[in-house]
């Protein structure tokens, strides 16, 4: 009996919808689906890489000089490990890109696609 319940749990949990997480500036949050990055190809090739299969988490920093808006924008990505929660520090990737990159992003419970500036992303987190 207690087989048949585990049975019965353990598919409706794979089946229950997760959603990738993207953080924005101030602290505002949207969970939907990562669908691709928009940009210049020299920007889109240096993150044609970050794909749900390979990574779980991206952050953004800004290279700013003095004040001065950035122009590009440090990514950092990090390997997926499905041993453990989270990966160690010597599994990130970081790439340069134009701060004019765009996120394209599909939200929960939406049927428009939003694109947003990478400038304005702090993280994302794509579900496995």
């Amino acid at each position: 009996m207690q087989d048949s319940v585990q049975q019965q749990l353990n598919f409706v949990l794979s089946t229950a919808p997760t959603w990738d997480k993207l953080e924005l500036k101030g602290n505002r949050y949207l969970l939907g689906e990562f669908v691709e990055f928009k940009g210049k190809h020299e920007d889109t090739q240096e993150l044609q890489y970050v794909k749900r299969s390979k990574f779980g988490r991206m952050i953004v920093q800004k290279t700013s000089m003095m004040g001065l808006a950035p122009r590009n924008l440090q990514v950092l990505y990090s390997l997926r490990d499905y041993r453990t929660e989270g990966g160690s520090t010597s599994d990130w990737k970081e790439v340069t890109v134009r701060s004019s990159t765009e996120i394209v992003f599909q939200p929960q419970n939406s049927k428009k696609v939003k694109t947003i500036t990478l400038s304005s992303v702090t993280s994302l987190t794509l579900s496995a």
